[in-house]
């Protein structure tokens, strides 16, 4: 009995503690969806209220104005550069995994180091060639910066997950008369559809999120999100309720698209690659 006394003392700590931290984590989520319903007023009454009568003209303001379209690029620019990065990105990374390539791991490090390049050391020159180009505030030349750092990142996360695929798989279906690109897309890209996932999640994130790319190569026609959020504080005040509001209307897609490949991404996260 005491054996079983101390083992469910231990599991019920190890439960207060894991919901104390998601609490935790939750906390700010939940501010911003109770401040989206709060007039002004009431969001800046100490100490704060936790019962009060929600309202919807911060979600109205919103709805009516520039934000909704600077949403639609965001979401349009992080789909096509998503789609984009995990197409090259597993063609690339099944050539690594499977091909002997000479100097491939000075050319993966290169690869890398695509992604640990600040954006702030080359958004002068990106802003100098793309208006060289004529591609100033437009919707592709987000998407072309942004495939640079998300293809290099595709390419490392999606090449470890094509090394836990046994090689035999591919020499049985070959054998079978499949060709090599049967063989990738036929046998190989099922088995990698948890890293899929992962990877498209946190593509998808980082190219909703981005800032200073954005707000330098736009300017009115292609601004997006992340940059209307900030230009909702102007010289009168900054407007917590409406920037609240758009916050969560921000959060839908990413949230929505989470739900949808759930299974697959609670398997990528633990590498787990298999049903």
């Amino acid at each position: 009995m005491r054996e079983e006394t101390k083992a469910l003392v231990r599991r019920v700590v190890f439960l207060v503690i894991t919901l104390g931290i998601t609490l935790a984590f939750m906390f700010p989520l939940v501010w911003v969806v109770l401040a989206s319903l709060k007039t002004r007023l009431e969001i800046f009454v100490l100490p704060p209220k936790w019962i009060f009568l929600p309202t919807l003209q911060n979600y109205r303001d919103i709805l009516h104005s520039d934000f909704m379209y600077q949403l639609k690029n965001s979401l349009l620019v992080a789909a096509i550069s998503t789609g984009v990065s995990l197409v090259f990105g597993s063609l690339t990374a099944y050539g690594f995994s499977r091909y002997p390539i000479r100097g491939s791991d000075n050319i993966l490090f290169w690869i890398l180091s695509l992604r640990m390049l600040p954006p702030i050391a080359v958004v002068i020159p990106f802003y100098l060639l793309f208006r060289s180009l004529g591609l100033l505030d437009t919707t592709l030349a987000l998407v072309l910066v942004y495939c640079i750092f998300n293809i290099s990142f595709s390419i490392w996360v999606l090449k470890g997950f094509f090394d836990e695929i046994p090689v035999e798989l591919e020499e049985a279906a070959k054998l079978d008369g499949y060709s090599p690109a049967q063989v990738f897309f036929r046998v190989s890209l099922p088995l990698v559809r948890p890293g899929l996932a992962t990877t498209a999640i946190f593509c998808l994130i980082q190219s909703l999120n981005e800032f200073l790319v954005a707000l330098t190569l736009t300017t009115r026609k292609a601004v997006t999100a992340p940059v209307g959020l900030a230009k909702l504080q102007t010289f009168l005040g900054t407007d917590w309720g409406r920037i609240s509001a758009a916050a969560v209307i921000f959060m839908i897609p990413v949230v929505v698209f989470t739900v949808f490949v759930r299974n697959e991404l609670i398997r990528g996260m633990s590498f787990g690659r298999m049903r």
